[in-house]
């Protein structure tokens, strides 16, 4: 494979130089070698990918980790990295951005540079850019403004560092309140409402000069099982999938979203036999074919444990090509796995028209990337979580909040001024997805005159603590699948209706933590645990604010019934 020197260094990020070298690598591909092709379809982690944790002062400094990549590019042919943050609060913008430019200058031919900024709990992009909320809070706002700002506010902020790939937006429905993975990552449980908020995101991608991805194809939402940990199965028929994530998908792929991630889970009903990811039923017969898809396919990471194969990682990602994968993401031992790529098309196993059909696709997907960076420069990092954009996302997440129960409703007008507040939570979870919910609220009512007592869930006084309270606050996350959580709900809320104190739990995450919540009892449903949500709801206690937000999902009572069906009012400006 011939490649030009302005490939390398500073000069592989003159936007011209990057158009004039992807057109070649183009117009060649039909010639590469074999290490050159097989590369173009690896893309690894750059950072720190992890489903258990960075510790606080776990922070490389060196980033020894991102430094192997970088060999790597250069010595693997690697076509693409995903950005992943090297420690807890995220790395600052002037360090991705510098990442991403040694990334490209040790590229032969440009990478495809992506990552997980879905927003709400999955943002790898933090210290620095604009907190957005989760899909369903966007969800729950009900306005099309909200949908297509918070695509192009993300999409603008990720072209500034150099990213020009999102893996996002979810097209999986939530329609199982037990899912373990998605939750708030979900649009919701009604179709055209889906169908609706994706075309708008999309929309707003695309005019901030970055690529979608919709997944996790052919669904993730009614799955029990997280496939980070274990391999879930679709049980729904073809039939039920056409009408709800099929047609999600459908309506994600005509408003033009440039490539989909493959879930690792099985779909019963067309492959029963074989992981999504490792299925030519599903990956070729239902997405290439049946949806006419000819953008990218990319599989989930394959180091999660649903993409386990009894051959190992190198056969997972022949079998996952086989199946008509186009970009292999985040293998387990990476140079084994090229290699057993390599060996498996030098023995036949695959078709090397196949391969050159994907690297075909992934290089065409940059050019157009290439292309419109230079018809359109990215905006300085000064740019960046600007006050406009913290006050737009201020604005959805005002928007967001929504009542379980609009007649079940409360706020400290209720209670006398200087009234004793209990409230208790959690801290920042073990990878920095959100905000200490409790502890920002609790220090705002304090200062606004309460006598307010903190405790975190687990505090062997918690519910002594609690006692002679005039009022409890209770902040969940994800409180239905974390016993120790929901037994001090329990306990606090029994406390409550013993004492006659008056009480309001604010589901700071998954709102299907409404199953360990009487309906008794008022419940404010944040959607997303980050600081601009936060500050709505203390302003909703205070009395100082309307809750607006929509339910976008059903909501089961302590039985499993549903009790609170999803109601979604009109569309909004």
């Amino acid at each position: 494979m011939e490649t030009s020197p302005a490939a390398h260094g500073t000069a592989a990020h003159n936007p011209a130089t990057i158009v004039e070298n992807l057109e070649g690598a183009l117009a060649t591909l039909d010639q590469w070698d074999d290490a050159h092709l097989v590369g173009q379809l690896f893309s690894l982690a750059i950072g720190r990918h992890s489903t258990v944790g960075i510790a606080a002062d776990e922070k490389d400094s060196n980033n020894s980790a991102a430094h192997t990549i970088i060999a790597l590019i250069e010595s693997r042919h690697l076509g693409g990295v995903c950005y992943f943050p090297v420690n807890l609060a995220g790395d600052t913008p002037a360090e991705i951005a510098a990442l991403t430019q040694a990334a490209q200058a040790a590229a032969q031919v440009p990478l495809l540079i992506s990552t997980d900024q879905e927003n709400g709990t999955v943002a790898r992009l933090k210290q620095g850019f604009t907190r957005l909320p989760s899909a369903m809070a966007l969800a729950a706002t009900r306005s099309p403004r909200n949908w297509r700002d918070a695509g192009r506010i993300s999409a603008k902020e990720l072209a500034s560092v150099g990213i020009l790939h999102a893996f996002a937006p979810n097209a999986d429905m939530n329609t199982e309140p037990t899912n373990p993975v998605i939750g708030v990552r979900s649009p919701g449980a009604d179709i055209a409402a889906v169908q609706a908020q994706l075309t708008e995101v999309l929309k707003g991608m695309a005019e901030g000069g970055v690529a979608s991805t919709l997944k996790h194809f052919p669904g993730h939402g009614t799955t029990v099982v997280d496939s980070h940990l274990g391999l879930p199965h679709l049980t729904m028929s073809k039939a039920e999938w056409a009408t709800q994530e099929r047609a999600a998908f459908e309506a994600g792929l005509a408003a033009g979203a440039d490539s989909v991630m493959i879930g690792h889970l099985v779909f019963d009903d067309v492959d029963p036999d074989n992981p999504a990811t490792f299925s030519r039923k599903v990956v070729t017969g239902e997405l290439r074919e049946g949806l006419g898809f000819d953008g990218v396919i990319v599989t989930d990471a394959l180091e999660m444990g649903g993409a386990s194969h009894p051959e190992g990682t190198g056969a997972g990602c022949v079998a996952a090509l086989a199946a008509g994968v186009d970009q292999l993401l985040m293998p387990g031992e990476p140079e084994a796995a090229i290699d057993y790529v390599i060996a498996a098309l030098q023995r036949g196993e695959l078709d090397r028209g196949e391969l050159i059909a994907s690297a075909r696709r992934i290089l065409t997907l940059k050019l157009k990337l290439a292309r419109m960076s230079a018809a359109a420069p990215a905006e300085p990092l000064s740019s960046l979580a600007s006050p406009a954009n913290v006050a737009r996302a201020r604005q959805i997440a005002d928007e967001s909040l929504t009542w379980r129960d609009p007649s079940v409703t409360w706020t400290t007008g209720s209670v006398d001024a200087g009234a004793r507040i209990f409230i208790i939570g959690h801290a920042v979870d073990a990878i920095g997805r959100g905000v200490d919910v409790a502890g920002i609220v609790g220090e705002a009512l304090g200062e606004r005159g309460f006598g307010v007592t903190r405790r975190v869930f687990g505090d062997e006084d918690a519910v002594t603590a609690a006692a002679g309270s005039d009022a409890i606050i209770v902040v969940t996350r994800d409180a239905w699948r974390e016993p120790e959580q929901k037994a001090n709900l329990t306990d606090l809320l029994a406390l409550a209706a013993n004492e006659g104190a008056q009480a309001c739990v604010i589901a700071s995450r998954n709102p299907s933590d409404s199953g360990v919540v009487g309906a008794e009892v008022p419940m404010l449903l944040m959607f997303s645990d980050l600081e601009p949500a936060t500050r709505s709801v203390i302003e909703v206690l205070s009395g100082g604010a309307e809750v607006t937000g929509s339910l976008p999902v059903d909501l089961v009572d302590e039985a499993g019934a549903v009790r609170w069906p999803a109601r979604l009012g009109p569309l909004k400006n």
